[in-house]
């Protein structure tokens, strides 16, 4: 287990010691490293002074790390880890139960709404176009986020993640890549920020 978390910890500097250095291959996640790192500035200087700080501090350091994980891991295989989804809808159960039991089951009907909803777009975006539009593991991610955020900041994490994957697509056609409708690229870095951004801020009216 060691080991492993020694790997993962390897994996998620180099990337972002990559992304912010413009080096490929991680070059195109550069808005996804930047957004990170805005996003825990901005969460420390929210808490600077609030009593209560220290639980979403922890809170926050705990799902930031995460999120850094699985930028790294997605963006270099296209593949979230069942470990990593079952760690972030781990820590958002624990989130909702210690704001009260009530929130607790909410969110977890949420989640399993979200879910649902999730994978009957996935099945119709295949249906249609014939191949896959989101990851089963991009659904995963996003039912397990919606533990930390509540149903209402979805919309909200797939604007964030929708416009910084569009950025990652602008970056890679400025580098020469031949772009096309099926392009494959990794959501989860995007839904990631998405995700962090939402919880960092609250859910906004979009």
């Amino acid at each position: 287990m060691i080991r492993s978390l020694r790997k993962t910890l390897d994996r998620t500097s180099r990337f972002f010691r990559d992304a912010l250095a413009w080096r490929p291959p991680e070059r195109q996640y550069l808005v996804v490293a930047w957004g990170l790192i805005a996003g825990a500035v901005w969460l420390a200087f929210s808490l600077a002074g609030d009593p209560g700080w220290a639980p979403p501090a922890i809170a926050g350091c705990y799902l930031v790390v995460l999120l850094a994980s699985v930028c790294a891991i997605d963006g270099r295989y296209g593949i979230i880890p069942d470990s990593m989804v079952l760690a972030l809808a781990a820590g958002g159960a624990l989130q909702a139960y210690l704001s009260g039991p009530v929130d607790f089951w909410w969110r977890a009907f949420e989640a399993v709404l979200v879910f649902a909803a999730a994978s009957l777009f996935r099945a119709g975006y295949r249906w249609l176009r014939g191949y896959d539009g989101l990851g089963f593991g991009d659904v995963k991610f996003v039912a397990a986020g919606t533990l930390w955020i509540g149903a209402e900041g979805i919309p909200g994490l797939l604007l964030i993640a929708v416009v910084s994957a569009l950025v990652s697509l602008l970056i890679l056609r400025t580098q020469g890549h031949d772009l096309h409708g099926k392009q494959a690229i990794s959501f989860g870095p995007h839904l990631a920020i998405g995700l962090w951004w939402v919880w960092v801020l609250g859910p906004q009216p979009i």
